[in-house]
């Protein structure tokens, strides 16, 4: 034996290895790794190779002992990841530590445990846990896979919303203080992930279920009809088992609210132009509204030129229609895909809409449709018309302009009217005098 290493091999299927072509010397055999299951064999095994004969040597692996633990969460029955083990032996002497997988597995079988009898206890749980103070005991016997399936329920504790009125709602009557129905909030972890969603019942409460211990975000994503959605982020430490965290959540009163004012001239004679203007034109809720529009109603008494559309302070599209004495109630597009940000002239005579000679305009409408709170024009939208022929002196007639959108399945218009007083000047021949 002088050292020199030959080479390594491996058992064949049957658990032979044949090395031949070995000079005449001693040699010293080494077990380098076992098969699974199978402890080392690590003592060296001295043989003699002489004259062309075989030598045998046999080396005998003994079964390896193991044990596997499954640590699972007594409420969901899914394995805990992170629980950190540690094994003594029968005298409480600490022989090992373990940390449990994804799965929430340990599982040993390479181990040099002797047989016998084991202890083993946790020392370290996840958050959301606490430390399980029972010792458990195993045993190792030859060849034997001792199994332990451990359970832990998880510390629990509750968040709780408590949502009123911050102010007296105008809309339903309800005073401040009033508990509201309806409010939904987001609790998620402090990964982001949503973790449940609850709604507040008839007494204005909600109740999450049942979390683990930890830190946690809850915020307002809907509120009672007529109240706005209080954007503040509450964090709720949930730190020991059976602790109900209570917010309590103020939310305002929502105002809706729309509005149009529409001037002309006082006086007009026929067959004379007229202007018209439309200001204010807004939305002054404090929540967005839907299928927004501002509409003017026109007399027979006039005809349609020109239409400046105006701006208005949110960047949208809308559209502008229109319906005449011969439409039974159908609208027409004047156009589509306008911008609010573009002030636009558009040509709505007769013959710019090709309408019969017998046909008039008699009412315009733009649609804006979805508008969020504060929508509202800003460069001045203006008719321009023009009496007709033949319309007696002193009589009057009526614009009427309205503007209005949806809010929660109600309709919130304003309406504004002008009159025109019709001067029909009339040349009365006076007498001569004098000479």
């Amino acid at each position: 034996m002088n050292g020199r290493r030959i080479g390594t091999f491996r058992t064949n299927a049957n658990g032979v290895i044949n090395i031949d072509g070995l000079e005449n010397s001693w040699y010293s055999v080494i077990e380098k790794k076992a098969a699974r299951g199978y402890i080392l064999d690590s003592e060296p095994h001295d043989v003699e190779v002489k004259d062309g004969k075989i030598t045998r040597v046999t080396l005998t692996n003994r079964k390896a002992s193991s044990f596997l633990i499954h640590k699972v969460d007594g409420t969901t029955g899914k394995g805990i990841y992170g629980v950190t083990f540690l094994v003594s032996d029968r005298y409480g002497k600490p022989v090992a530590q373990y940390t449990s997988d994804q799965n929430g597995y340990v599982y040993m079988d390479d181990t040099d445990l002797q047989d016998g009898k084991y202890h083993i206890r946790e020392i370290s749980v996840p958050q959301g846990y606490v430390i399980d103070p029972e010792v458990k005991t195993f045993y190792v016997e030859y060849g034997q896979t001792s199994n332990i399936t451990w359970y832990n329920t998880p510390t629990q504790a509750q968040i709780q919303i408590v949502k009123k009125s911050a102010d007296d709602n105008q809309i339903n009557g309800l005073p401040a203080g009033s508990l509201l129905e309806g409010a939904t909030f987001e609790i998620c972890d402090r990964g982001g992930n949503t973790v449940d969603t609850i709604k507040t019942d008839k007494n204005g409460r909600a109740s999450s279920k049942t979390l683990p211990l930890g830190i946690y975000t809850v915020r307002e994503t809907q509120a009672t009809a007529y109240y706005s959605v209080n954007e503040t982020v509450m964090t709720a430490n949930l730190e020991f088992s059976g602790q109900i965290v209570t917010f309590e959540v103020l939310d305002k009163s929502v105002s809706t609210g729309v509005s149009i004012i529409k001037r002309g001239y006082n006086e007009v004679m026929p067959n004379n132009p007229l202007v018209y203007t439309f200001s204010s034109i807004a939305n002054t809720s404090s929540v967005p509204l839907d299928s927004f529009y501002w509409r003017d109603t026109l007399p027979s008494a006039i005809r349609c030129e020109k239409l400046v559309t105006g701006t208005y302070n949110q960047q949208l599209s809308y559209k502008i229609v229109y319906q005449t004495n011969l439409s039974n109630g159908e609208y027409r597009t004047i156009n589509d895909n306008l911008s609010t940000s573009h002030n636009y002239a558009l040509d709505i005579s007769n013959a710019a809409l090709g309408l019969a000679n017998n046909e008039y305009i008699t009412e315009i409408m733009f649609v804006f449709g979805h508008v969020k709170a504060g929508f509202a024009q800003v460069e001045t939208p203006y008719l321009y018309a023009r009496s007709i022929w033949g319309l007696p002196n002193g009589a009057m007639f009526t614009n009427q302009a309205d503007v209005g959108g949806v809010y929660n399945g109600q309709w919130i218009t304003s309406v504004s009217r002008w009159v025109t007083k019709v001067y029909n000047y009339t040349h009365i021949e006076m007498p001569r005098t004098g000479y």
